[in-house]
């Protein structure tokens, strides 16, 4: 019954464009990495042109644990939800309770308060509908996912920056959110940013010189150094386990562990960010390089002759396949909150295929190197077999095959 409900209630607050456009969090169509680079768009291109960028984090309190169900039944009315589902939901949310489980033994259940039904279908989707209303109050851009908001705007409109603080903490103590003001941050993006001081309530926001967004490292430069320390950084631990718990593993059996365990871990949301610098493009392929000498042990081949007996590609090859299918989808409306980031070149001469991207007049490395640039090459190049592919799965098949045949 939840499932029949939530397919329902998702349907129509997303037909009744109820939920905000800047909501990414569990959507169709949305994800970490719409967020990120929709965030980043702006961002580039700001600092492309000259400007500053001060870019506020906000962090509830247990956010989800403590949405009040009488106030949340309300928000639901006023966006038309009535009759029979406003009561079944009233149903679903009130008749919870949980227990505390210490060794093997658990408490009595005790009734929930307040918040909506964690690891339920139904309740992220609730939670949208209680936090939908923020646009309402914001007037500088601003992005979500689920709880996690952040707001952005120039240094020299820092003076709605402020509005928007003092309307989110009104908004928050209304509807019994509270903010947890020494989480939240401020990130200065730009080198000439004169870093002006926020404060959330009389408390100061602190500075950074760089913010995890969403399990990316961001820095004030813009560059990715950071976020690529970090992950190889945790990808050669999980390496050194793998290869202290599995002797002398075969090939087959270490590529799955390594594409299960390793690589996954190195690919986050990398159409958000990729090595902009030539040493931390050699940091991130010194982990593939690693990995598939651990099978060989002192003996082996060379690092491409490692990758073509284990059928793997370099991971700057794989990061620029990324790239194509996330462009691919943008193109045909399967990514639609990114499209925006991308334009069509609609000069009929040009030769190739009909999708052929238009060429970005830029000044930095920054905006160079974001996903809409760094492609521009590589997908006007591709062959019109590719690109006309009428699904992600052909598109990969075709560019497995064509493109690497061509090349």
């Amino acid at each position: 019954m939840e499932s029949i409900i939530y397919d329902q209630l998702i349907k129509y607050l997303i037909d009744h464009h109820l939920i905000p456009n800047e909501q990414h969090g569990f959507l169709p169509g949305k994800s970490i990495q719409s967020n990120l680079l929709t965030c980043l768009s702006v961002w580039t291109r700001e600092v492309d042109r000259g400007n500053s960028v001060d870019v506020i984090f906000l962090d509830f309190s247990k956010a989800f644990d403590k949405v009040p169900k009488r106030r949340l039944l309300y928000k639901l009315q006023c966006l038309g939800i009535r009759g029979n589902l406003i009561k079944w939901i009233e149903s679903f949310i009130s008749e919870r309770t949980f227990s505390v489980k210490v060794g093997d033994s658990f408490s009595r259940p005790v009734k929930m308060q307040s918040g909506v039904p964690q690891g339920s279908t139904l309740g992220p989707l609730l939670f949208l509908a209680y936090t939908a209303d923020l646009k309402n109050i914001l007037t500088s851009p601003f992005a979500m996912y689920a709880d996690d908001v952040k707001l952005y705007n120039t240094s020299t409109n820092n003076s709605l920056l402020i509005q928007d603080l003092a309307a989110i903490l009104k908004w928050s103590h209304d509807w019994l959110l509270p903010l947890n003001i020494k989480k939240c941050n401020v990130l200065y993006i730009g080198k000439h940013n004169p870093k002006f001081t926020y404060s959330i309530g009389g408390v100061q926001l602190e500075k950074k010189d760089y913010c995890q967004d969403l399990g990316v490292i961001i820095s004030s430069d813009l560059s990715w150094s950071q976020h690529i320390i970090r992950v190889v950084k945790k990808a050669n631990s999980v390496l050194y386990l793998l290869s202290k718990a599995f002797c002398k593993p075969s090939y087959s059996t270490f590529v799955k562990l390594y594409k299960s365990f390793v690589r996954p871990i190195l690919e986050f949301a990398n159409a958000v960010w990729t090595p902009i610098l030539q040493r931390d493009l050699l940091l991130l392929e010194s982990v593939q390089r690693r990995a598939t000498r651990v099978p060989f042990g002192r003996t082996r081949p060379q690092y491409s002759e490692r990758l073509s007996l284990m059928n793997l590609t370099s991971l700057s090859q794989r990061r620029l396949r990324g790239d194509l299918i996330v462009t691919f989808q943008a193109l045909t409306n399967q990514l639609s909150p990114i499209r925006h980031l991308f334009t069509l070149n609609t000069d009929q001469r040009t030769r190739g295929h009909r999708f052929k991207l238009l060429r970005e007049v830029f000044r930095t490395t920054i905006r160079q190197f974001f996903i809409s640039n760094r492609v521009f090459h590589h997908w006007n190049s591709l062959r019109d077999e590719i690109v006309s592919s009428r699904s992600v799965i052909s598109f990969k098949i075709r560019y497995d095959t064509l493109d690497v045949a061509s090349t």
